[in-house]
């Protein structure tokens, strides 16, 4: 994989477009989160997905960096950081297409993001996936944050994970949405609250 040149220096609108994960200082669950996946297996995974996941699309600047066609449909989960063990943001969105004359959904790729929020700045990344499992594309993105938590403009840079980081990343991905691992429990049901979808980093 090339390393992405300053040209894929992100704006504020593409390194902080995070759809789902929206106003993560609310502990209250949103209604991707209320769908608790635990498929033993990505196959499993993925059909969790399409029959249960909530409807999403990426924005022009994202999908430019994950090499997708704008506002492509996708069908997926997130877990904001207060149920992550390691006090991530998740997101899983399975990008899809219609199966000709007919309204089946095929999967195409799937997108896994997770991002931790530093003092002052933010570390994501980013995998883009076969339906197989095998990895198209493994990024890193930086950038800086201001005190109440928006994008510094022109801070943002992302670059290729090289492949021994990419699989170790990746692994704990697979642990945590496939298998649950570092998933909170919560002591309660949560009411889902519907956020409305902003901007991914």
């Amino acid at each position: 994989m090339k390393h992405l040149s300053v040209l894929l220096i992100l704006t504020t609108a593409s390194i902080f477009f995070v759809p789902p994960l929206v106003n993560a200082a609310q502990p209250a669950a949103s209604p991707r989160e209320k769908n608790r996946v635990r498929g033993q297996t990505l196959e499993a995974f993925i059909q969790q997905a399409l029959t249960n996941g909530d409807d999403n699309d990426f924005g022009p600047n994202l999908s430019r960096i994950l090499d997708l066609k704008p506002n492509h449909r996708t069908k997926g989960f997130e877990r904001l950081r207060e149920m992550c063990a390691d006090d991530r943001d998740r997101s899983v969105d399975v990008v899809v297409e219609k199966v000709s004359d007919s309204e089946q959904l095929k999967p195409v790729w799937v997108i896994f993001f997770a991002k931790r929020v530093l003092s002052r700045a933010t570390d994501s990344v980013w995998f883009k996936l076969r339906p197989d499992g095998s990895i198209e594309k493994a990024l890193r993105s930086t950038g800086k944050i201001t005190e109440d938590g928006h994008g510094v403009p022109g801070s943002g840079v992302a670059v290729d994970l090289d492949s021994d980081e990419a699989r170790r990343l990746l692994k704990r991905e697979f642990d945590f949405w496939l298998k649950g691992i570092g998933l909170k429990k919560k002591a309660g049901p949560a009411a889902p609250v519907k956020a409305a979808p902003s901007s991914k980093p």
